[in-house]
């Protein structure tokens, strides 16, 4: 059974980050980029020792300075790295931790660009370019579902649509920051929990429906 992973991203403190592991995250996503949803390099220092143990950290990163994310690094203990720039191959080899590479994909060729990352990321995260209409369209959401890598899916999931995604491309798993918030950066935890629900349910299902049957032997 392909159970699908999720990442709520864009978390900034760690109550939400504990709601978030307790309703079924499988990654907790903190960016470290300028944004609305960036987290204080100190702050999270201060508590990333209480996060849940056993749910994989990843720090998120957007054409950012090679001093800049090691001065990150050294406040905080990441289990991957996620790069959302123009961040080169080498650059991103640099830091020595699993890399997740993102990909922002308004057509099927763009896809291409997963090709000189496949031997630096252990993960794509695939998703749609703000102002493009923030969903992924069904050709890009197909066929970057089978890349040679694991692919998490993003743009404009939430716990109306995720399911369906979930349950027709049947991804490695699913990315969501705005879709399960109340305010930028803060968490709805009832919506987190009906996003991972949602997720998990609705693609177990699916593939519980194509299982082929089997005769007692």
């Amino acid at each position: 059974m392909n159970v699908v992973k999720v990442k709520i991203c864009g978390l900034t403190n760690l109550a939400d980050a504990c709601a978030a592991a307790a309703s079924g995250a499988d990654f907790l996503g903190f960016v470290f980029a300028p944004g609305p949803r960036r987290v204080d390099p100190l702050a999270a220092q201060g508590f990333w020792a209480g996060l849940p143990r056993g749910v994989p950290t990843v720090a998120v990163f957007r054409d950012q300075t090679l001093e800049e994310v090691e001065g990150v690094l050294r406040l905080v203990r990441p289990d991957y790295l996620q790069f959302h720039g123009g961040e080169s191959p080498g650059f991103c080899r640099v830091f020595e931790k699993p890399v997740i590479r993102a990909l922002s994909v308004r057509v099927p060729a763009d896809l291409k660009m997963a090709e000189a990352f496949l031997d630096v990321a252990e993960i794509f995260l695939v998703d749609v370019p703000k102002g493009d209409g923030g969903t992924l369209p069904a050709g890009v959401a197909h066929l970057a579902a089978h890349l040679p890598k694991p692919v998490l899916l993003a743009g404009g999931l939430n716990p109306a649509n995720v399911g369906a995604i979930a349950g027709e491309y049947q991804p490695f798993g699913v990315d969501v920051a705005r879709g399960v918030e109340s305010a930028p950066g803060i968490k709805d935890t009832t919506l987190m929990r009906m996003f991972i629900s949602q997720a998990k349910g609705q693609a177990a299902a699916r593939d519980d429906r194509r299982a082929p049957f089997q005769e007692n032997s």
